[in-house]
């Protein structure tokens, strides 16, 4: 069969044409910038009757293949596959495309790149087929793209098309455990309650020809375990390896009226060898296996683990701003009535527990609905950084004097004068102390975390109720027993300088903030962000200059109001500082300066890199981090020590991030698997690929580190 080649080198697109299909090689920007990843796609156009083929094409065909020649130093990710279709013509069962198919690969050029356009070549091979006729296919597809110094340029033509497939990827996999047994596989998921009995139909497409037997039909049933708990029935083949991992796509079809998100669902899961069956009146309580939650002690320890991972949460640093601001309202409550200390004791409390429950219901919520989330999920939004780095300026400028906020008998400062006065502030330093705990995963609180998160919602909550407990109660027994209080330094000349002091604190905090904020977004939504703070701090000078209680009633008004606009205007910029097109626009290089010192010895974290490495026997180590962790900052130091850097190229051991300041669904699934919910996490592979990943502990020293990679075998 003739393959018709458009080559004409004025034309930008070179596509391969057959009678059955046309072939072309797309890119979703016009220009590229040095060293910033694009999206590129092979665009496969299909005449009608003919289908071609998925990775896995089934009992027959062949899957298409995609080999990049690119210049020197650019790289391809792998192919990202679309959700297939299920063929099966006389028995015989194929998976793949009809129609048009789009292959997604992630090009990433060098940062050196000096010229002008770079030429980018695929050579593709492919089979397509109609019922009665199987015709291969190959050719070469290529495409010219301009190179730009200074930010890329939307191919607005490609915009549909890159949509288009995208929403045709199967999701990341939502809460999936599979069990085996004889000749059965099971799987089980958690529907969101919203779609409950709109799912009709199911499919499963495995990566592994051998997983299962393609001719028998899946089945879908309610698992009688919860209401929007279900079961998928697979059957086995016989030739499938009896320890084995299930990875495929889980397709879903529903009813027309059906509002389904989860078209299909990418499955990756160990088989535990334990089938759940469905035929029992009283199924047993479904709980993940160890493999899958990295945990199997129980709801009684995860309620222990939680208790005392809250407690150990007041002696992170990320709480330590709003922790030292608790202490300075004891010293002023040291000469107060017990009860008055009681209610603030009471008042924080509850503050942290309401925001525990608050917390608590978002994740449980976003989990119901499908979302993968973890621990520190709110630090991944640059709307509630830049939220809370606002909350804490204010809080810094009233310690050093600037303003005292009267309403509602409370100042932020922390004024405790009078019967209620305060109250308030106690309740949002509560508030606050949960906001910025919730960077860190502090020992034992990992692992109840990651057991909370697939159990039932009402266990669950528990769990959380626990942690909250943990952490507010050290404040409520030093409210509740006044003779503790005689250990605390009376009130005095010293507060104010102390005062000042936790004021530095918290501008240190929102610096801090700052930081994780320019690297969610880029050094504009930084300028933009500081013109923000610049009119809320005015407002607040202004509140506190003449909107004072000696001030006159007409000053106060027009205080206040002044004072108002100034914050509004401020939370104006504050919203334009996250807006997308404000990233667009900024031009910046995708590394921030202080990880270009360690670009050469970590690797951005990549599964299938992981998966190379160990198959070839290689050591690898992974630092799950985020920059909203304080934590990994100082973990960062020992990790990058000379002893450490010493001994991993020693034993000949890649080491790889997985920066989790932004939401990656790809770092949130791998985190998920080793049984946690958010950072830190340190896991260390050998060279043995049959032998599982050591753990390392969440609080690092230079000797921890060294000492498990000198027990790597080289």
């Amino acid at each position: 069969m003739l393959i018709i080649s458009a080559v004409c080198p004025a034309v930008p697109l070179i596509s391969q044409e057959t009678d059955t299909v046309r072939v072309e090689l797309i890119h979703e920007q016009e220009t590229i910038v040095p060293g910033q990843p694009f999206w590129v796609a092979i665009r496969m156009q299909l005449a009608d009757t003919w289908h071609t083929y998925w990775k896995n094409p089934g009992d027959v065909g062949m899957a298409t293949s995609v080999e990049w020649d690119l210049p020197e130093g650019f790289t391809a990710s792998p192919v990202m596959w679309p959700t297939p279709d299920k063929f099966s013509v006389d028995g015989i069962v194929g998976y793949g495309y009809s129609d048009e198919v789009i292959l997604l690969s992630k090009i990433t050029p060098t940062a050196t790149l000096t010229q002008k356009e770079v030429p980018l070549n695929a050579e593709i091979r492919w089979l397509v087929c109609s019922d009665s006729l199987c015709v291969p296919g190959s050719g070469q597809v290529s495409a010219t793209v301009p190179v730009s110094a200074t930010s890329p340029q939307i191919n607005e033509r490609r915009v549909a098309d890159f949509a288009r497939a995208r929403a045709e990827l199967p999701v990341e996999q939502h809460g999936l455990h599979a069990h085996s047994k004889d000749d059965q596989i099971e799987i089980h998921m958690e529907l969101p309650q919203s779609q409950v009995g709109a799912w009709s139909d199911v499919y499963f497409c495995p990566d592994d020809k051998q997983m299962i037997d393609n001719k028998i039909e899946a089945t879908l049933k309610p698992s009688g375990q919860s209401p929007n708990h279900y079961s998928v029935i697979l059957k086995s083949s016989a030739q499938r390896a009896t320890d084995a991992v299930l990875k495929g796509v889980l397709v879903v079809s529903t009813s027309p009226a059906a509002d389904a998100p989860w078209h299909a669902i990418e499955v990756d899961t160990l088989l535990d060898g334990s089938l759940i069956s469905m035929s029992e009146e009283t199924p047993t309580p479904f709980i993940h296996s160890a493999a899958s939650s990295g945990f199997d002690g129980g709801l009684g320890l995860a309620l222990l683990l939680a208790f005392v991972g809250g407690m150990i949460l007041n002696l992170m640093p990320c709480v330590l701003p709003v922790i030292s601001f608790k202490i300075l309202s004891f010293v002023k409550l040291a000469g107060e009535s017990r009860a008055l200390v009681l209610k603030h004791g009471f008042a924080f409390f509850w503050g942290v527990m309401a925001s525990f429950w608050v917390l608590a219901g978002i994740l449980l919520g976003l989990k119901a609905y499908g979302h993968v989330v973890g621990w520190g999920f709110q630090l991944q939004e640059p709307l509630f950084v830049a939220g809370l780095a606002a909350l804490l300026l204010v809080f810094g400028l009233s310690l050093f004097g600037l303003f005292e906020m009267n309403a509602v008998g409370t100042s932020l400062a922390g004024k405790v004068s009078t019967k209620n006065q305060g109250l308030g502030s106690s309740f949002l330093s509560g508030v606050l102390a949960t906001a910025v705990a919730t960077p860190c995963t502090g020992p034992f609180l990992g692992s109840a975390v990651g057991f909370a998160l697939t159990v039932s919602m009402s266990e669950a909550l528990l769990i959380f109720t626990f942690l909250g407990l943990g952490m507010a109660l050290p404040y409520l027994l030093l409210a509740a027993c006044p003779s503790l209080l005689r250990f605390l330094p009376k009130p005095g000349p010293w507060m104010n300088t102390f005062k000042e002091l936790m004021g530095f604190i918290m501008i240190a905090t929102v610096l801090w903030l700052l930081w994780v904020f320019s690297a969610q977004t880029g050094g504009l939504a930084v300028i933009i962000l500081l013109i923000s703070f610049f009119f809320i701090s005015i407002g607040c000078w202004i509140y506190g200059k003449w909107a004072s209680p000696v001030s006159g009633k007409r000053s106060r008004i027009i205080s206040s109001v002044a004072a108002l606009l100034c914050v509004l205007a401020g939370g104006y910029a504050m919203l334009i500082s996250t807006a997308p097109w404000v990233a667009l626009l900024d031009q910046r290089t995708p590394a921030m300066i202080s990880d270009t010192a360690q670009a050469t010895v970590w690797e951005d974290f990549s599964p299938e890199r992981v998966a190379e490495l160990r198959s070839q026997g290689i050591p690898v180590l992974i630092d799950f981090t985020a920059k909203w962790c304080l934590i990994c900052q100082v973990n960062h130091l020992v990790l990058n020590s000379d002893s450490v850097n010493q001994k991993a190229e020693e034993k000949g051991v890649v080491r790889m991030k997985a920066d989790w300041t932004k939401n990656d669904p790809k770092i949130t699934e791998e985190l998920r698997k080793h049984g946690r919910s958010g950072v830190p996490l340190y896991v260390l592979y050998g060279e043995d690929p049959t032998q599982p990943a050591q753990i390392l502990p969440q609080v690092l020293t230079p000797d921890i580190v060294v000492q498990h990679l000198s027990a790597l075998e080289k």
